[in-house]
């Protein structure tokens, strides 16, 4: 895993390689089969070899390859702001897109799908914390303006005046937050999990709170392991079991303060009154297994935004970037170009059925 540089000025590092060289081709013990959702029309974007059985299947991604030409590659930025650092890094050639983290994990998980989609576009990558070791952690707790104003200090340090977003869960509201900010910086918006508000619990409201005086890293919760499994176990492709480790090791390397730091700043989102001014072209993207939350949330998208297109991708679960990476490149590509998208799955009546549920009474937990 690549460290962020350590600068105390705000510059972008200059040391990386100047193209995106081919990734490893590394090949797993088994592939998916015909009937998988990544195979068929997918392996020709990943130039992927038939399968037995008359399939066409993706060479399946190796995560510590990328991970590892992620590492040689990407270009490394600290920004300062007031009392506190994002650590930035850049990968790929073309037009900027920006993706914001969610509630869990690092901008990490994002990095296989940016490996399909680096050859076309620069995909950038934003950490409120440093992963060394004894780096200090956030003093305070930030508002939703200077949230919107951390991401353009970003776009300017690496000399970008208008960029995209993909952003999930709490990194598309905030990108909703952006657009509404300064939407002559926003070209296009990718949302998967996003919300213009979301209802916290009286309980969560108090965990939140209480988060900020917290030590430790998720790995230190009980029973999170557990919680994670059933959340999002059974999206994982077959072909490679080490693909979920990858993901638990990640979600377990986040203080608990940064977990609270960032629900602290989903409380403060209500956007509701503002979506019909933000005019920038907007993709929904909605997964199945994604919960009766996310799922209401962005159907209240979809109704309110004036220029929106919606996009079902079933079978991939909450973290589509990291299970299906060729899938959600094969739908980002057209919609960043402005072209037409692929023929979308249809949502299976349960979460037509929680789409029409209302927002203020929605009380249950958060889904990822």
């Amino acid at each position: 895993m690549i460290m962020p540089s350590n600068n105390s000025q705000s510059t972008a590092a200059t040391d990386a390689a100047p193209g995106a060289s081919a990734l490893p081709e590394e090949t797993e013990e088994s592939c998916c089969d015909a009937s998988s959702p990544d195979c068929g029309e997918d392996a020709a974007a990943a130039g992927g070899e038939p399968a037995e059985s008359g399939g066409t299947c993706p060479t399946p991604m190796s995560w510590r390859g990328v991970m590892k030409k992620f590492g040689e590659e990407a270009t490394t930025a600290v920004v300062n702001r007031d009392g506190y650092s994002l650590y930035c890094r850049a990968w790929g050639e073309g037009e900027p897109l920006y993706f914001l983290n969610g509630f869990g994990g690092t901008s990490e998980l994002f990095v296989l799908t940016a490996a399909v989609l680096r050859d076309e576009f620069r995909c950038v990558f934003i950490d409120e914390f440093s992963s060394e070791p004894g780096a200090q952690l956030p003093p305070r707790r930030v508002t939703v303006s200077e949230a919107v104003e951390d991401l353009f200090a970003v776009a300017d340090c690496f000399g970008d005046d208008v960029i995209s977003l993909y952003g999930a869960t709490l990194g598309g509201a905030l990108g909703l937050a952006a657009m509404q900010d300064q939407p002559q910086r926003i070209r296009r918006a990718a949302l998967q999990g996003g919300f213009a508000f979301r209802h916290f619990s009286p309980a969560e409201r108090l965990l939140i709170g209480l988060g900020k005086f917290v030590p430790g890293r998720l790995q230190h919760v009980p029973l999170r392991a557990s919680v994670q499994k059933q959340n999002h176990g059974l999206w994982f492709p077959p072909f490679d079991g080490s693909r979920w480790k990858f993901l638990a090791e990640n979600c377990d390397s986040v203080p608990l303060r940064i977990i609270a730091r960032r629900a602290a700043l989903a409380q403060q989102i209500d956007l509701r009154s503002q979506l019909d001014q933000i005019q920038q072209p907007t993709l929904i993207v909605q997964t199945e297994g994604e919960g009766r939350i996310a799922t209401a949330c962005q159907a209240e998208l979809k109704s309110r935004l004036p220029n929106v297109e919606e996009f079902w991708i079933d079978s991939t679960g909450q973290v589509p970037y990291l299970t299906h990476p060729h899938r959600l490149a094969k739908l980002l590509k057209p919609f960043y170009r402005g072209e037409p998208l692929p023929e979308s799955g249809s949502a299976p009546p349960a979460a037509q059925d929680a789409a029409a549920t209302p927002i203020a009474n929605t009380t249950e937990s958060h889904d990822d």
